[in-house]
């Protein structure tokens, strides 16, 4: 069996959030402790993507892969079409 060390944190947190949170993680059996450290451990798997909307991730794939942008116009063009 695996032994996991455990250490007291102090958090200062936004009361009725926490309020919520419990009581909410409570319907799913899960204290904020467990919850808090499962999303720790989500944020050092996938970074800040854990963080971000799909439609964000979208946009970040499509830029590091060149796809599904146009070809940039001139300023001249550009402030026409926010007019």
């Amino acid at each position: 069996m695996v032994s996991i060390r455990k250490e007291k944190t102090n958090l200062y947190l936004n009361k009725e959030l926490k309020e919520q949170a419990k009581e909410k993680l409570n319907k799913y059996g899960l204290t904020l402790s467990a919850f808090t450290n499962l999303m720790l451990a989500k944020f050092l798997k996938e970074d800040l993507d854990l963080l971000l909307p799909n439609e964000t991730k979208q946009v970040f794939e499509d830029f590091e892969n060149k796809r599904n942008f146009e070809t940039p116009k001139s300023f001249e063009e550009f402030l026409k079409e926010i007019k």
